[in-house]
């Protein structure tokens, strides 16, 4: 009863949506932190990038869930999620001059120094790869 070689990805994918889901849920309760430190930065921009975090790890879960239920094309939504969420993390959507010296860039998508996007990256490859192929009539 030990684990299948093609459900590793669906475990590896697992674990990295579930860390961008908790990089998520970080931001969220750091937005209410942020608006007061920085007088003058939009409240929504935390949100934003968060609800977006969340929506993409939801994506790699289901995906998870799907080929853990014996469905091998469930691989696509954490792939799909993470190649999304590399990309959106590249794309400033928001730029604050602190009026110090500093300036702070918020991104589309935040990640925990993209580990989460490269477990779900290499969970959704090596699952398409590993997955049993079916015989069709």
């Amino acid at each position: 009863m030990g684990l299948e070689k093609g459900k590793v990805g669906a475990i590896i994918c697992l674990n990295g949506s579930v860390i961008l889901m908790i990089v998520g849920l970080y931001w969220i309760s750091m937005g209410r932190f942020l608006y007061p430190s920085y007088p003058g930065y939009s409240i929504i921009i935390p949100y934003i990038t968060a609800l977006l975090n969340i929506a993409l790890s939801a994506f790699g879960i289901t995906g998870s869930v799907l080929v853990l239920r014996d469905l091998s094309w469930g691989y696509i939504f954490p792939l799909v999620a993470a190649i999304l969420g590399i990309i959106g993390s590249l794309i400033p959507i928001y730029v604050y001059d602190t009026g110090w010296g500093y300036i702070y860039y918020s991104y589309l998508v935040n990640t925990a120094m993209f580990i989460d996007l490269a477990l779900m990256l290499v969970g959704g490859i090596l699952g398409l790869a590993l997955s049993e192929k079916k015989e069709r009539f």
